[in-house]
């Protein structure tokens, strides 16, 4: 289920079909069930940060997660990271990010595995950026 970090403008969520424990391949139906709730949620883009170990446990959708993604209209980045790394992106990453942020019609959802880690950093990223510049102001 989608979370908003800015509500209507930058979500974070775990991947379709998560489940704490050993990663299992990933039914077509829980796809559909995931991308339901985003667009329910209002979601317009996905950035996705599974890497080449997570994206082979969706083989039930026949041209893969991100083109199942494109297919059901959504805007689509992609920014591939390993799971389990202690520190999965370089300066140069982190501004790509940014730049699929801004590209990307809002609002945008971003998703690793579990929704923390490798999204954790990508999220702080582009919520610095925005108040950085002076998107976010408090009060």
């Amino acid at each position: 289920m989608p979370n908003w970090v800015i509500e209507g403008v930058l979500a974070t969520s775990p991947r379709p079909g998560f489940k704490p424990g050993p990663d299992t391949a990933v039914a077509r139906l829980a796809v559909d069930r995931w991308i339901a709730e985003c667009r329910a949620f209002g979601i317009e883009s996905i950035l996705c940060l599974l890497g080449p170990d997570q994206l082979p446990l969706y083989r039930a959708l026949p041209a893969g997660l991100l083109d199942y993604y494109r297919a059901a209209g959504f805007g689509v980045g992609h920014l591939p990271a390993l799971d389990g790394l202690g520190n999965p992106y370089r300066a140069t990453d982190y501004e790509r990010a940014w730049d699929l942020y801004r590209e990307l019609p809002g609002p945008l959802l971003v998703h690793c595995s579990a929704g923390m880690d490798r999204t954790g950093r990508i999220v702080r990223h582009i919520v610095d950026r925005l108040e950085v510049n002076g998107v976010l102001l408090d009060g």
